[in-house]
């Protein structure tokens, strides 16, 4: 029977394969399609199973791959041309975008300047709140002080919590407030200053109270200490705690400054504790004077004791030599140096209160009438040194000491 030749080729010759058993003529031609496009139809990609028709088959896929991949348009060639009416719609689109970022701005600014003139504290307004606060916090630091017993401390603060709040934008808290002062943070603040302020003073009482309470606790300690080592004391000692413990009985806060009733009312108690033990001062003394055996040194002795006590040392000296002329064999040496110790320590005693006093007068905060009178009893007690002592190195320092203090107004 005869075969035709496509029938003999399709038959008779097998197809092109490679080592691995794949035709290679249903391949495609990889190298020359373009990875960007899209996969051909089964019927394009795949030619005939006859060697003729499969190689015409991808002969025709390369070349319409080739033609495809050479007639591409570029991407800026192919955009899309809008039509008039589209173009208005952007360029209004793109106005209307433009006014929405301007209004933004302009809200963004008017928020911040609302901000600025409304919501921002005023510069005044602060500093006068900083002021309450720390005036109200030296208040609580007078209550603290007055409760501890220091009213150093007491004082301290309650100059501070003043000194605070008087200042320009609080009406430096004196009332009545001026409303048009142009100084003003606000009249709310500067009413709370006066209130504040009045707080304040009303501590004054309770300050002085506690300083009192301490001198006068002070001041019986000491006169406790003398009595308990009474036998102790050497003749000058004793003096000189005789005179303390009188003025005492009179003024237990400010012994030295002159007789107080009101003072001895307020400290009964305490007065009447050294009233009591007085006498044990007069019992010693007779003692003393008892062991004295001769006469002459028994007369000089009352005298200058006398003398003493009242603080005229340079006449209690020559009160001495006087005895001394009269009774040559008299021994009165231990009574000169009676009247030396006792004028030394008088003079201690006198300066320690004198700067006590003045210190009392520069505590910061210490009311007017307080200071002037803290200063009038130091002026006072170094006066009195320069008119009773009579002796010249106590006198001269006691001068120098009186230029040094002001005169109490």
């Amino acid at each position: 029977m005869a075969t035709s030749r496509r029938t003999r080729s399709a038959g008779g010759r097998p197809p092109n394969r490679d080592s691995s058993g794949k035709n290679k003529a249903l391949e495609p031609n990889v190298s020359s399609i373009d990875p960007n496009e899209p996969e051909p139809a089964a019927e394009e990609a795949l030619p005939e199973a006859s060697s003729g028709s499969s190689r015409r088959g991808a002969a025709r896929a390369s070349r319409k791959m080739q033609a495809q991949s050479s007639s591409k348009t570029p991407a800026w060639k192919s955009a899309r041309v809008y039509t008039p009416e589209e173009q208005i719609a952007r360029r209004k689109a793109l106005k209307n975008g433009i006014k929405l970022g301007i209004g933004m701005i302009v809200l963004l600014a008017a928020v911040v300047a609302a901000w600025w003139f409304l919501g921002r504290e005023n510069p005044r307004e602060q500093e006068a709140i900083a002021a309450l606060r720390t005036g109200r916090d030296k208040l609580d630091l007078v209550q603290k002080s007055i409760n501890n017993r220091k009213p150093e401390n007491a004082r301290a603060a309650y100059a501070a919590g003043l000194k605070a709040i008087q200042i320009p934008v609080l009406g430096n808290a004196k009332d009545p407030i001026d409303p048009n002062d142009p100084n003003l943070a606000a009249m709310k603040l500067a009413n709370d200053a006066v209130t504040l302020g009045k707080e304040i003073r009303d501590t004054e009482a309770a300050i002085d109270k506690v300083e009192r309470d301490n001198k006068a606790d002070a001041n019986l300690r000491m006169l406790q200490e003398g009595f308990r080592k009474l036998l102790d004391l050497d003749d000058a000692a004793l003096i000189e705690h005789e005179k303390f413990a009188g003025l005492f009985l009179t003024n237990p806060v400010e012994p030295p400054a002159g007789a107080r009733d009101d003072y001895v009312k307020e400290y009964g108690s305490q007065v009447k504790d050294v009233q009591s033990q007085m006498i044990r001062i007069d019992q010693e003394k007779d003692r003393r004077l008892a062991a004295i055996t001769s006469d002459q040194e028994k007369q000089a002795h009352g005298v200058v004791k006398a003398m003493v006590k009242q603080e005229q040392f340079k006449a209690a000296l020559d009160k001495l030599d006087e005895f001394k002329g009269k009774f040559e064999k008299g021994n009165f040496e231990h009574l000169r140096e009676f009247v030396d110790a006792s004028a030394k320590q008088a003079w201690e005693s006198a300066k320690a209160y004198a700067n006590s006093r003045y210190i009392d007068y520069k505590a910061p905060g210490i009311p007017a009438a307080i200071g002037n009178q803290a200063l009038k009893d130091a002026r006072t007690r170094l006066t009195q040194v320069v008119d009773r002592f009579g002796i010249e190195t106590y006198v001269a320092q006691a001068k120098e000491l009186l230029e040094k203090y002001p005169t109490p107004q």
